[in-house]
């Protein structure tokens, strides 16, 4: 059934349900995806599918009740029947202590710029051929494993409220690669994103991987001491910090809640580096924007930090609903986060000439959060570190531990590239929802601390 015919028979329960006096929002949720692995130099799974939810939600009050559907939508009927469901749920669901308005489609707001068809409908062959042409050019003789995702995802979003409605339908891809030594046991990794075909590269790849194995196959590992040091964070790593920033420091919820690392700050603190901006702009392009959140705000420019000055906070409906604040159209599982770009080249050799000693984590594996409150993260290095000092590079490290706060990585700023790129931060294994951060290719900070050191890669 094709997308109109799908759109008319979920706004014709719409107003059934309306005519019944019944509050609720209809969502669906398409996403069709691709997930390829590779496995000792060869494709070990190679996985498709198509999926269609349904997520029908009644209001009663403080009462609601929500009931996911999975399947085709071929009827009103099916449509029906899950509002039925929901209906039977808001009557016997426990009260919320604050009522929930029922979501409300301002506009009608249709946006698919990043939609692109290659993308959507590459071939697995594609991708085997890719994979391929990167492991015979880089050397055979190492150990290569990987996973490539690539699809996307429509939505569909109306409610009772009115007859507005709100769609959208984008691409997105996920390449990773990851070369092992056979004996000596180091790994370098390739990531590449993007929501057209035409941002993969081979090249790029290639080319990167082997600028790195120039340094690994003729230096020996580095073992760091625990203590302080300039870190050189790439984009990987700057957009893994960032998220988890954002989560606990630049949402309302955490905030009035006092379990968030700003909540001791008020609105025009200054909390970070001058140096740092950090925005929510779904239009993007470096991130998988989104026009509009699943309770049909539309989402508009929204400034987080200012010139290191914490600026606004980012209230969902529920939290907006409970502190009597206006939502901000962050009912949402993926926001477009965008750290600005400073004045500085994005070579951490460069970077060395000036300010010495330098550790390279380009990105940070096994990330967690000792202390939410205090902005307290831990991150491994793992793969493609390097040790840099007076613009020469001294050799690959050691797998090392970074455990700091985010205030102190974002505070003691001592160089932001000027150039961005798009840094994926997707999981593959649940509804598809992809997340992309638009974020410096290197920012160095000072007095970073590195808690522990492998003895090996």
């Amino acid at each position: 059934m094709n997308r109109n015919e799908i759109e008319k028979i979920i706004c014709e329960v719409r107003d059934l349900a309306t005519q019944r006096g019944i509050n609720a929002s209809f969502v669906m949720h398409k996403e069709i995806s691709h997930l390829m692995r590779i496995g000792n130099n060869s494709v070990s799974l190679n996985t498709s599918e198509s999926l269609v939810r349904l997520d029908v939600e009644v209001f009663k009050g403080r009462r609601s009740g929500k009931h996911t559907q999975m399947g085709e939508i071929t009827s009103a009927d099916y449509v029906e029947k899950a509002l039925e469901i929901a209906v039977n749920k808001a009557n016997n669901s426990a009260e919320n202590s604050f009522e929930i308005p029922v979501p409300e489609v301002k506009a009608n707001i249709r946006h698919s710029s990043q939609y692109d068809e290659a993308l959507e409908k590459v071939s697995p062959q594609f991708k085997a051929d890719a994979y391929k042409e990167i492991i015979d050019k880089v050397g055979n003789k190492y150990n290569y494993s990987g996973a490539w995702s690539s699809g996307s995802v429509e939505l569909f979003i109306t409610s009772t409220k009115n007859k507005n409605t709100a769609w959208q339908l984008g691409t997105d891809m996920q390449f990773n690669l990851v070369l092992k030594h056979p004996e000596k046991k180091w790994e370098l990794k390739e990531s590449q994103t993007g929501w057209r075909l035409s941002d993969f590269s081979t090249a790029k790849a290639v080319e990167n991987l082997k600028m790195l194995l120039s340094v690994y196959e003729n230096n020996e590992g580095i073992k760091l001491e625990p203590g302080s040091y300039k870190v050189a964070f790439g984009a990987d790593a700057l957009a893994e910090i960032m998220a988890m920033a954002a989560e606990t420091g630049f949402t309302g919820r955490e905030y009035e809640e006092k379990q968030g690392w700003t909540t001791n700050a008020k609105i025009g603190d200054q909390i970070l580096s001058e140096k740092i901006t950090v925005s929510d702009l779904p239009e993007n392009n470096n991130t998988f924007g989104y026009m509009f959140d699943l309770r049909g705000h539309e989402r508009k420019p929204f400034v987080y930090v200012k010139n290191g000055k914490l600026l606004n906070l980012a209230y969902d409906a529920a939290a907006a609903a409970k502190f009597n604040k206006t939502p901000t159209g962050h009912t949402i599982e993926t926001v477009s986060i965008v750290i600005e770009g400073g004045k500085d080249s994005d070579c951490a050799i460069d970077a060395s000439k000036e300010h010495g000693k330098i550790v390279y984590v380009p990105a940070l594996h096994y990330m967690g959060l000792p202390n939410p409150g205090k902005g307290i993260f831990t991150g491994s290095s793992r793969f493609n570190g390097l040790l840099i000092e007076n613009g020469k590079i001294l050799g690959p490290v050691f797998s090392a531990r970074i455990t700091d706060s985010f205030k102190n990585v974002f505070s003691n700023i001592l160089r932001i590239s000027a150039n961005v790129e798009s840094s994926n931060i997707s999981h593959t294994y649940q509804r598809r929802t992809p997340m992309a951060l638009s974020v410096p290719t290197l920012i160095v900070a000072d007095n970073i601390k590195i808690t522990d050191s492998a003895n090996s890669f």
